[in-house]
C-alpha cells in the first residue's frame, strides 16, 4: 500500500450513527502522522452520520482504509467504479472545487477551484470509468438501459 498524503481520496470504514459499520467512499485525508505498527495514522473528513466526530483517525491498514485509485480501472468492483465515476463527474463540471485544509485537521476547510485542465482530465477520467462499467458490467448496462428515457436508448 502506498503511503497516504494530505488530499488523498480514500474509502474508509467507520461506525455510523445510524446504520452501524458504513463504507464511506470519497472521503478527503486531512492529514498524516507516525504510527510505530502500521506506519501510518490517517485522519480522515467523515459523513455526518459518523458516531465519532467529522474527522476520523485510522491506523493505515487495508482492512480500514484504501485509496479509491488503488487499484487499475478493470480491477475495480463495480461499487468502486461508480464511486470513482460519480466523483471524477463532480470533479469536471463547471466551477468544480476540491477541499483542502492549509492548518491540517483542526482548521477551517477550504474550497480550491480546479483548472479547466484538472477539470478536462476530469472528464477523460470519467469517460474511462463509464466506459469500463458499459463494456465489462452488465448489471450495470441493464440498469442504464431501464432508467434512460426510450427516445434516448439509441444515443448509448
Amino acid at each position: 500500500m502506498k503511503p497516504f498524503t494530505t488530499g488523498d481520496r480514500v474509502s474508509v470504514l467507520y461506525l455510523s450513527k445510524t446504520r452501524g459499520t458504513c463504507l464511506a467512499m470519497n472521503r478527503y485525508v486531512v492529514q498524516t502522522s507516525e504510527h510505530p505498527v502500521y506506519g501510518q495514522k490517517v485522519w480522515v473528513e467523515m459523513p455526518s452520520d459518523s458516531a465519532r466526530a467529522s474527522f476520523h483517525v485510522t491506523p493505515a491498514h487495508p482492512d480500514f482504509i484504501n485509496h479509491m485509485d488503488a487499484d487499475p480501472i478493470s480491477a475495480q468492483t463495480t461499487n468502486t467504479l461508480i464511486a470513482n465515476l460519480d466523483w471524477h463527474l463532480e470533479m469536471a463540471a463547471p466551477q468544480s472545487t476540491r477541499p483542502t485544509w492549509p492548518a491540517g485537521w483542526c482548521s477551517a476547510r477550504v474550497e480550491v477551484p480546479l483548472s479547466e485542465a484538472e477539470r478536462a482530465a476530469h472528464a477523460a477520467q470519467a469517460a474511462l470509468h463509464l466506459r469500463e462499467l458499459r463494456l465489462w458490467r452488465f448489471e450495470f448496462a441493464r440498469w442504464e438501459q431501464s432508467v434512460t428515457p426510450e427516445h434516448l436508448r439509441g444515443d448509448l
